[in-house]
């Protein structure tokens, strides 16, 4: 900017040309100017020859006084020209090259505020000096407080920081009811896609080993988990961890192993970690036990090191993919990418959401750190956003491998996940587990059953042949008795034949003796009687025998008969009774069998979590840009376009004041005006214009006749 000098010689004779006093020989030139005495809109012409030119080329009728004339303020001045010219008129142009004598001439400049008629050729004229034009050229603006202007739009530094330190000021806009999603990124963590790499892992927790045989129904082998250390966690419990393939697998397999998978407590749907080069981090060791009929591999997790991480990079350059859905006449206007005109949701949709402040994400990428944790009790899978609020002055601790492990930034204390994530029962077969359970008692009472069947009938086998042996005994002496009854009836009849013989003997030889044959022949017949008698006495025993031998033998007979009767019935009973009570012991465990066939199956580990987005969508964690919506952002984008931003800030202004390469605009709180060529007053009124707000134009004729989007900035790193 060309600076007005001091005169070396401002003359020594009579008044002097000025702003208040017009010579005789001064030149007053009537124009038409696009700019007002309110000074909201001033034009910055670089040099007076710039003006002048300007006014040259739009000047009307031009007269030199040949009297002084006074210009106070507020007192009208008079001219030579016809009211019908004068009155089309308002700015006039005022200047004396032959003053001051031997100095450059100085040109004043002046508003038309009132035309009044006088004469037919004079004309009377209310003028106001333009202040801005007259002396903005001879003051040096010092180091001022911007309250708001194009220079922030200007200003090549601004995204400095990512915006925070020059375009985080709040403007105090209406920036309507809701903000509208103009980006959308997402980024997978897991779904339910079966076989598909994405597909969520399944996590078995259980108290049993799932390792070695199980055994069989009727000899089950049960064996107590060995527990693990994941995480830097201690659990008594085992961990297995498997794809959906290898769970569809082991819940087959355990389906005939009740008494193995009822010592499960907990399935877990987490993360994918096996098919990831995450599971670099775990210890896994791949089983399969004898039981396990399927080819789908488990795998058992001993221990591992740290919680799991994994970036997960949103978008690249995310500011310029949002930047491209500003519409075009705002689209220079980088504070729509500042809060709170425009919003960063991470959300995993599980009622979390987490809302960013796009200056404060201190990266040009939008990226998160997934952790995933997923040893119990609380598997969850959080994601932070990186380097949110981070300042440069802070580092981030990484790991061997340049992950990042702490952002020295908001870190957790700004999160989302999915949190509760769901958790699945395990059917048992309660018959099955409960016929293993008992098998060797089923067993140990069919054996009780069996000893007490063949014990009683042992015991009436045995009691069958006492009875037998006390029949036998009884036909024995009866017998006994009969045959001595014979001997005694048979030695009776010898007995008595011998008597018989021995008494015919006597009487034969008593009749011979005597001599005479009358006692021969009584001897011979009472020989003969006896004889006769004894046959008679020997008939009437052995009948008596046969009817005592006879009696004995029917007695014994029907002794002997009924005995037997009370032997068989009383086998008969006994062995029935041993038979039903066998049946009803058997009968009694069978019964026990079939009523555990009826008891409601069991499950292991407990049905919970949430499952609908695993479902619906999958694990996803979703980044939305959110911006004012189309109203809104023009109200907002018009009021910055003509206006410019919040600057609330010291700084040098550029002395042309101007930015923008059509118009720029100024608001101070506080004019610092180092040097000038003017009084105190008119210092004061250019202070006033400034600290009032005032847009400087680069054409005049741009006034109000152009779209104020085409105005493009000047960019330098102004501040």
């Amino acid at each position: 900017m060309d600076y007005m000098e001091p005169p070396d010689n401002p003359g020594t004779f009579g008044t002097e040309f000025n702003y208040s006093v017009w010579t005789a020989g001064t030149t007053v030139t009537l124009c038409n100017v696009p700019w007002y005495s309110d000074y909201r809109d001033v034009v910055g012409f670089d040099t007076d020859a710039d003006l002048d030119r300007y006014l040259s080329d739009r000047s009307g009728p031009s007269i030199t006084l040949s009297n002084m004339t006074y210009a106070r303020p507020g007192d009208p001045i008079r001219i030579n020209v016809p009211f019908n010219n004068a009155y089309t008129y308002n700015y006039l142009r005022v200047h004396n090259d032959k003053m001051p004598v031997g100095g450059q001439g100085r040109t004043f400049y002046y508003f038309i505020s009132d035309v009044r008629y006088l004469a037919p050729n004079t004309t009377e004229l209310v003028v106001q000096l333009d202040v801005w034009q007259t002396f903005i050229r001879t003051i040096e603006l010092g180091n001022s407080y911007v309250q708001r202007g194009h220079i922030g739009i200007a200003n090549s530094n601004q995204m400095n920081d990512y915006g925070r330190r020059y375009l985080a000021l709040p403007e105090g806009m209406d920036t309507g009811s809701e903000l509208q999603i103009t980006n959308y990124w997402s980024e997978g963590i897991a779904n339910n896609d079966w076989g598909s790499e994405d597909s969520f892992d399944v996590l078995v927790v259980s108290t049993v080993s799932l390792e070695n045989s199980g055994g069989t129904i009727d000899d089950p082998v049960l064996r107590t988990a060995k527990g693990s250390g994941f995480e830097g966690l201690p659990n008594g419990c085992s961990l297995y961890i498997m794809d959906q393939g290898g769970f569809s697998g082991l819940m087959s397999d355990l389906s005939e192993l009740p008494w193995i998978s009822q010592g499960i407590i907990g399935v877990y749907a987490v993360p994918p970690v096996i098919a990831k080069t995450i599971n670099d981090r775990y210890d896994l060791h791949e089983i399969n036990p004898d039981w396990h009929i399927t080819s789908d591999k488990i795998y058992l997790i001993v221990s591992g090191g740290d919680v799991a991480r994994e970036t997960l990079t949103l978008q690249k350059n995310w500011r310029d993919s949002a930047r491209a859905n500003i519409p075009d006449r705002y689209r220079h206007l980088s504070k729509f990418l500042i809060y709170p005109y425009c919003v960063v949701e991470l959300t995993t949709h599980s009622g979390n959401p987490l809302l960013l402040k796009p200056e404060s994400i201190a990266s040009d990428d939008l990226e998160s750190m997934l952790l995933i944790h997923i040893a119990p009790p609380n598997p969850r899978a959080v994601m932070y956003p990186l380097y949110y609020n981070a300042s440069g002055y802070t580092k981030a601790v990484v790991d061997e491998d340049g992950q990042v492990i702490n952002d020295h930034a908001e870190f957790l204390d700004s999160t989302t996940g999915i949190f509760n994530m769901p958790t699945f029962s395990m059917v048992n077969n309660s018959y099955m587990s409960y016929m293993a359970s008992n098998a060797h008692s089923i067993a140990y009472q069919h054996s009780q059953a069996d000893w007490a069947q063949q014990r009683a009938l042992t015991g009436n086998q045995v009691e069958f042949n006492q009875a037998s042996q006390n029949m036998a005994l009884q036909n024995q002496l009866n017998n006994m008795n009969v045959g001595a009854m014979r001997a005694r009836t048979e030695l009776a009849n010898t007995t008595g034949g011998y008597r018989a013989i021995t008494g015919a003997v006597g009487s034969v030889a008593g009749g011979i003796m005597g001599g005479t044959p009358g006692t021969v022949a009584s001897g011979v017949s009472s020989a003969a009687m006896s004889g006769v008698n004894h046959a008679i006495d020997v008939n009437h025993r052995n009948q008596t025998l046969g009817i005592e031998s006879s009696l004995a033998n029917r007695t014994t007979a029907a002794q002997v008969q009924n005995s037997a009767y009370m032997r068989d019935t009383n086998k008969e009973y006994a062995d029935f009774v041993a038979k039903g009570d066998y049946e009803q012991a058997i009968a009694s465990i069978n019964a026990k069998v079939q009523d555990a066939k009826m008891i409601q199956p069991t499950t292991s580990g407990q049905m919970g979590g949430d499952a609908f987005n695993l479902v619906y969508y999958g694990w996803r964690l979703d980044a939305k840009v959110k911006m004012v919506q189309s109203g809104a952002m023009e109200t907002i984008g018009e009021y910055w376009l003509r206006y410019g931003y919040l600057i609330n800030r010291f700084m040098q202004p550029p002395q042309n004041l101007k930015v923008m390469k059509r118009f720029s605009y100024w608001k101070m709180l506080e004019t610092y005006i180092t040097s000038s060529y003017c009084p105190e007053s008119f210092k004061q009124a250019i202070r006033g214009i400034l600290e009032k707000g005032v847009t400087v134009w680069n054409n005049p004729d741009d006034i109000g006749m152009i779209d104020i989007g085409d105005n493009e900035p000047i960019e330098r790193a102004w501040y």
